[in-house]
Parts: C-alpha cells; sequence; structure tokens
C-alpha cells in the first residue's frame, strides 16, 4: 500500500470513528481535560455523564504562527504520552516521509488531522481529539472511553423507551417469534458486517477494502430489507454498533401489514443506545422497511 493509499484510509476510519463516539456520548460537544501523570484524558457533558480514556498526545498545532511540533520531541509532553507520535515517527523515517520526521514544520490545520488519524490508525487507538488551549491546538489520539456519571439523563440514553416497559401505548412487551427472530438475524448480520468491514479497513488495498465494504452492505440490505431500500453510506466500528448479545428487544406495535419493534442497546461500558426497528409483510415474509436510532422524541434514519 502506497503512503497516500494509506492516510486516505487513515482518515476515513478516524472519520467513522469520531462520528460514532459524537453519536453515542456526544464527544463533539464535552468539555476535556488531560492528565499526563495518569495519563487520561476525561471527557464531560453537560448532562454529568463523564468518558475517561487513555492518552497520547501527537503533537500541537501554534495558530499564531501556523506551526507544528511533533509530541516525541515536545517539552511540554511527558515520555509516556510519547509512544503513538514516537510509531509515527518510527513510520515516517522507514518510509522517508520529511513531514513525519522533521520536529517543527509549517502546517495547516488539515494537515495536522492527517498526522492525527496516521497515528490512529497505526497505534489502533478509538479515535482522535483537537482540544484548545489558548491559541495552541492540542491533537491527541485516545482508548476505549469509559463512561460513568449520570447516563440516564444522557441524550442517546432512553428516554423514549424505559427500562423495562414502554410509555407509548401502541407498544407492548409481547413480541411475536417470528417477528423476534427477524430483528434479532437482522442484529446479527449488522454486526457481523461491521466487524467484516473493520477487519477489511486494515487490510493493504484501500480500493478492494472500500468496494468489499460497499458490495458487501449492498447484499445485506437485498437479503433483510423491502426491495426499495437504498444502499446508503453507513458508518461501522470494532465494537460493533449493534450486536444481538448486547441489544435488547423491548416492545412491539403490531399494524396492518406492518409493526415497528423497539430495542435498547447497552455496550460493554454502560453506554445505552435505543433502536427502532420497521417491518413490512411482503410475499408472507418480514421484511426490514427501515431503522431508526431514538433520541428523545426525535428519530434518525440509520438505513
Amino acid at each position: 500500500m502506497t503512503h497516500q493509499d494509506f492516510l486516505k484510509q487513515s482518515i476515513e476510519e478516524l472519520r467513522l470513528k469520531t462520528a460514532a463516539h459524537d453519536r453515542l456520548w456526544h464527544l463533539g460537544e464535552a468539555d476535556w481535560s488531560v492528565d499526563q501523570d495518569t495519563g487520561e484524558i476525561e471527557f464531560a457533558n453537560k448532562n454529568g455523564m463523564v468518558a475517561k480514556c487513555s492518552v497520547q498526545i501527537i503533537g500541537t498545532f501554534d495558530t499564531t504562527d501556523s506551526t507544528w511540533l511533533w509530541a516525541w520531541d515536545h517539552p511540554s509532553v511527558q515520555p509516556p504520552l510519547r509512544s503513538h507520535a514516537t510509531r509515527l515517527l518510527e513510520y515516517g523515517e522507514a518510509n522517508k516521509i520529511s513531514t513525519l520526521t522533521t520536529r517543527k514544520l509549517s502546517a495547516t490545520e488539515d494537515q495536522c488531522w492527517e498526522f492525527t488519524a496516521l497515528a490512529c490508525k497505526l497505534n489502533d487507538a478509538q479515535g482522535g481529539y483537537r482540544g484548545p488551549s489558548g491559541t495552541t491546538l492540542v491533537f491527541m489520539t485516545f482508548g476505549e472511553p469509559q463512561l460513568s456519571g449520570d447516563t440516564t439523563n444522557n441524550k442517546n440514553s432512553g428516554h423514549v423507551i424505559p427500562a423495562e416497559n414502554d410509555t407509548e401505548p401502541e407498544f407492548t412487551k409481547e413480541i411475536p417469534d417470528d417477528i423476534r427472530d427477524k430483528v434479532v438475524g437482522f442484529i446479527t448480520a449488522l454486526r457481523d458486517w461491521e466487524l467484516a468491514s473493520h477487519d477489511a479497513y486494515k487490510g493493504d488495498d484501500a480500493r478492494k477494502s472500500k468496494a468489499f465494504i460497499r458490495n458487501s452492505y449492498a447484499d445485506l440490505i437485498a437479503k433483510w430489507c423491502v426491495e426499495e431500500t437504498e444502499s446508503l453510506p453507513k458508518s461501522f466500528g470494532n465494537p460493533p454498533n449493534h450486536c444481538p448479545d448486547l441489544e435488547r428487544l423491548v416492545s412491539f406495535a403490531p399494524g396492518d401489514g406492518q409493526c415497528r419493534v423497539r430495542t435498547r442497546h447497552t455496550s460493554s461500558t454502560g453506554h445505552i443506545s435505543d433502536y427502532e426497528y420497521h417491518l413490512r409483510r411482503s410475499n408472507n415474509r418480514w421484511l426490514i422497511a427501515n431503522l431508526f436510532w431514538l433520541d428523545g422524541d426525535e428519530k434518525f434514519e440509520m438505513l
């Protein structure tokens, strides 16, 4: 794989990871603080939920003169927080890329994000972040978020679906077996697609990886969904957004040739996401007509 292909793959992977974090626990709205002694970054939302992650500093961008200073030789960065940047230095030396081996250089903010995306990819980090500190922007990578605090008030934590019941009268906890089997099967298929796509993105051939991700998602839609469903681009990750072991079917609303099923996904870190699956009867079998992520009283289309 050429460096440019690897860079494109890294940028796209970071974009997808960032979108997932922002959707699940609103990364973009959180306040941040880094404790270099513990090697942790803390993201705090106004609703009281806190996400703590291991952190690495990649470099800093001085907005007054548009210069980048690498963390691998930065006087303000403690040595334990330089390892991801050092890995990128080694990659730059091996591939003779001067921008990755020059301690301080003129740069743009977009280039700083490219550096961070490369570091995230090379070190298999869970995400990247840019934090302002006066006139300086600190670019970092972080590990698996550990959530704590008041998750019940999180925007994604289920204002629509209480833990055991649904407040809307048309919903019942009694879910027919054939409907349950269809939704669980689709959740399993989504899980398998996300994991396979994540693995494909680690491959050496970026064009082949993208083709696999696009075509396998189209196959999934063709198998499980109504005919008119469009195969739109969809984010994926590891851990996946859907998993049959973690996503519990909560309630069911019947209709004439159609129905809705609501689910609750609880991640390994305790984060809760609520979904609503729309199904339609077609040729004597149930197919998925749509999938929504529930955010309070709003619904966001996921297919």
